[in-house]
């Protein structure tokens, strides 16, 4: 008999993410507040974590778990009885990830997959919604059809604070990536084996969950940090070519060399590293080129190229540690920032060999309306293929292009996040990862918008924006997610307009007040106005963001209403830039009424910069006690460093 729909909606909000295919049969309410976890006979670590998990939320909802008799859940792969389905499910995109719920009669739900990660997500799946149905007064069971899988092989991030407690949430979303925070390189040492030590127990138990949690071997220029050059100088890649100077995001510290690839002393470096990595229970790498262009100028690099050589070493050190580790593998991170001899590189590793890629929006970002394209006809052309890619641009942070220097800010777009991973999954690639650049409220700021890359990476075409923030706010415990839902959807686009024009460089990088130096005329469409199509736009949106924050009145949590402000604020200051530039730019204000009505500008803008930096610092306040992180304070001197730029050159050299 069908659940009454209001039932039904209940348990689907509580799902995150949505399952591709679900329907209800019934839902059993238990006489006796008891469950029976039954796991099948020879069931490996994987599932046996995963009946654990299912036993420890029984319980924590007041219910008793017990073995057989009473209402049983099954769980394990390969059950025989749903053989015709499990056939079926061999032919979704990552099987290995699929599985099926399935009920048998009323007193009895069969959770089976291909393979034990499947299970793991079977028994997710079934966790949130015992979450929607037990509680003190009833403990019932929804008896629901599920066929599931998901759109992206990995989905996760590249970095976060304490994985300790992120890595349990995250793969309660169904993560399952995450870079290994603890990745250390020993110095080298004339003689002696090169050690590396990583969170074996970490990745052991993250493993149990069917999250990858993988060591890495760092960016091949920053290997002096290891005193590779310091121990073998003949390593150190050749004239002022070879220098990759600082990272525009590490803001100290010597400029970087390149090695000199060709020299084969760092393939086996490399190799003792990434056998060592091997012998402590890994089961791939991901293996860093140079991180910016650089070129070792010796005969032998120049002759081939400094990134190809760099694969190379990596690929032949990998040849060399599978003589003793045959299954492990590894993933080549690919220069973030060039793109010399790519289609070299591609062309020359083995197939096997995972492929990564960041802080590339620059590189691949195709102008279009209403939103902006994704592409590049090389990597495209690979994953289309069926080459494992994978990207670390998914935006989760407030910034146009994940390399830009990051301030922290509210942002939580679900719009922007569905943008970009269902281009993605139209690409064809395999992996979607987020980056974040502190570690403080870290899911506090980004929370929202990390989930967001759980429900679209697995479900690219299930929710809605609003759908998604509903499930959401139900899962975090809010009253009302239906006013979240709709802020979300107010919100959502108007914060990728903001966050997508050229942000936070427009500020940081002194780019607006340069515009106004250069008497250069703003164009409505590009750079930081990109996303504003008329003058009018810049109000309309203004009161699309009063809608909102009427709604956010409606809650209890003030951080909808701070982040609200923080955006109407950044809208305010890119109206006010814009009318100083387009006046500057047309004409040399040598007109009393010009002047005029350019101090009306200023003072605008003068306002605009003060709210605005008001709005970051009630926005943070409002998370908790400090202290603030740099990256804050930040994003507050770039309002008011480029306030100042402008405001001083135009009093100084045209208002008289």
């Amino acid at each position: 008999m069908a659940i009454p729909e209001e039932v039904e909606h209940r348990l689907v909000r509580h799902l995150l993410p949505l399952p591709k295919q679900i329907d209800f049969v019934d839902l059993v309410v238990l006489e006796q507040r008891e469950i029976g976890v039954v796991l099948r006979e020879g069931a490996g670590a994987i599932e046996e974590n995963a009946a654990g998990e299912l036993r420890e939320q029984v319980v924590n909802h007041g219910v008793e778990c017990k073995g057989e008799g009473g209402f049983e859940v099954h769980l394990g792969v390969d059950n025989p009885e749903f053989e015709e389905d499990l056939l079926d499910l061999r032919q979704v995109p990552n099987c290995e990830q699929a599985y099926l719920i399935r009920p048998v009669g009323n007193n009895r739900i069969v959770l089976t997959a291909l393979s034990e990660r499947g299970i793991v997500y079977a028994v997710r799946t079934l966790c949130q919604l015992l979450d929607a149905s037990v509680h003190p007064n009833e403990a019932a069971v929804p008896l629901a059809n599920v066929t599931d899988w998901p759109d992206l092989d990995e989905r996760g991030m590249w970095n976060f604070p304490d994985p300790g407690t992120w890595i349990p949430w995250m793969s309660s979303l169904k993560l399952n990536y995450g870079k290994m925070v603890s990745t250390e390189l020993d110095p080298i040492k004339a003689g002696k084996p090169n050690r590396a030590r990583i969170d074996s127990t970490l990745m052991v138990s993250s493993r149990h969950r069917a999250f990858n949690y993988v060591p890495y071997i760092m960016h091949l220029n920053f290997l002096h940090d290891c005193d590779l050059f310091k121990t073998y100088p003949e390593l150190a890649g050749v004239g002022e070519g070879a220098l990759t100077g600082r990272y525009f995001a590490h803001k100290q510290g010597n400029q970087h060399r390149a090695p000199c690839a060709s020299n084969p002393l760092l393939t086996r470096i490399l190799s003792e590293w990434m056998g060592d990595i091997a012998g402590q229970g890994a089961e791939e790498v991901s293996c860093w080129l140079s991180e910016r262009p650089g070129q070792c100028e010796c005969r032998d690099c120049t002759s081939v190229g400094q990134f190809v050589l760099e694969a190379r070493a990596f690929v032949a050190a990998w040849e060399k540690v599978r003589e003793s580790f045959p299954k492990f593998r590894i993933r080549i991170f690919m220069s973030t920032t060039t793109t010399v001899r790519n289609y070299r590189i591609l062309a020359e590793l083995p197939p096997e060999v995972k492929l990564e890629r960041a802080c590339a929006t620059g590189l691949e970002r195709v102008t279009c309306l209403p939103r902006d394209l994704m592409a590049n006809p090389l990597f495209d052309h690979y994953a289309s293929m069926g080459r494992w890619i994978a990207t670390y641009d998914v935006p989760i942070g407030a910034y146009g292009s994940v390399d830009t220097p990051e301030t922290k800010v509210p942002h939580c777009s679900a719009h922007r996040i569905k943008d970009y991973v269902r281009q993605l999954v139209r690409r064809r690639y395999s992996g979607a990862y987020g980056m974040m650049a502190w570690a403080t409220q870290g899911r506090e700021v980004c929370g929202f918008n990390v989930s967001a890359l759980a429900e679209w990476s697995w479900n690219s075409e299930g929710r809605t924006e609003k759908e998604f923030a509903q499930a959401w706010a139900t899962r975090e415990g809010y009253k009302d997610p239906e006013a979240i839902g709709e802020w979300a959807e107010l919100m959502g686009p108007i914060e990728f307009d903001v966050y997508d024009s050229e942000f936070p460089v427009c500020y940081s990088w002194g780019l607006a007040a340069k515009m106004i130096r250069d008497k250069q005329r703003p164009y409505l469409g590009e750079g930081m106005f990109r996303y504003y199509q008329s003058v009018e736009s810049f109000e309309e949106k203004k009161k699309i963001c009063d809608r909102a924050f009427r709604v956010s009145e409606r809650l209890e949590d003030a951080v909808f209403a701070n982040e609200t402000r923080v955006v109407r604020t950044y809208i305010e200051l890119a109206r006010c830039i814009y009318h100083v530039a387009e006046l500057m730019s047309a004409n040399g204000l040598e007109n009393p009424r010009d002047q005029e009505r350019m101090l009306n500008h200023l003072q605008e803008l003068a306002s605009a910069g003060q709210e605005n930096t008001n709005a970051i610092r009630t926005w943070r306040e409002g998370l908790g006690p400090g202290p603030w992180h740099s990256r804050i304070h930040d994003a507050i001197g770039a309002t008011e460093s480029t306030v100042d730029a402008i405001s001083s050159h135009i009093r100084t050299r045209y208002i008289f």
